[in-house]
């Protein structure tokens, strides 16, 4: 990844490390609060391993992404276990 890039993944990683109990969010929540354009987030988000998309969570159609650490640290215990199962994260 470039180094804008870059710089604009960590920009949307700290927004994700200040959400305490709503961590999972939209591509255009992400990109309001961190006025990143909502085409960068997407492409970051989609190429990254550094976060996750929801399997079955949705807000008004679009899908839901968090990061991967706000999922392995505050996902309900019963989400990571179903996710095993499913080899997937949610």
């Amino acid at each position: 990844m470039e180094e804008n890039l870059e710089n604009k993944k960590k920009i949307i990683l700290d927004y994700f490390e200040k959400e305490q109990n709503n961590y999972w969010k939209t591509i255009n929540e992400i990109s309001g609060t961190t006025k990143v354009e909502s085409s960068i987030v997407s492409k970051i988000i989609t190429t990254s391993g550094d976060f996750v998309r929801s399997s079955y969570r949705m807000k008004a159609g679009e899908p839901l992404f968090t990061s991967r650490k706000n999922f392995r640290s505050k996902a309900p215990f019963v989400d990571k276990i179903i996710g095993a199962f499913k080899n997937r994260i949610d």
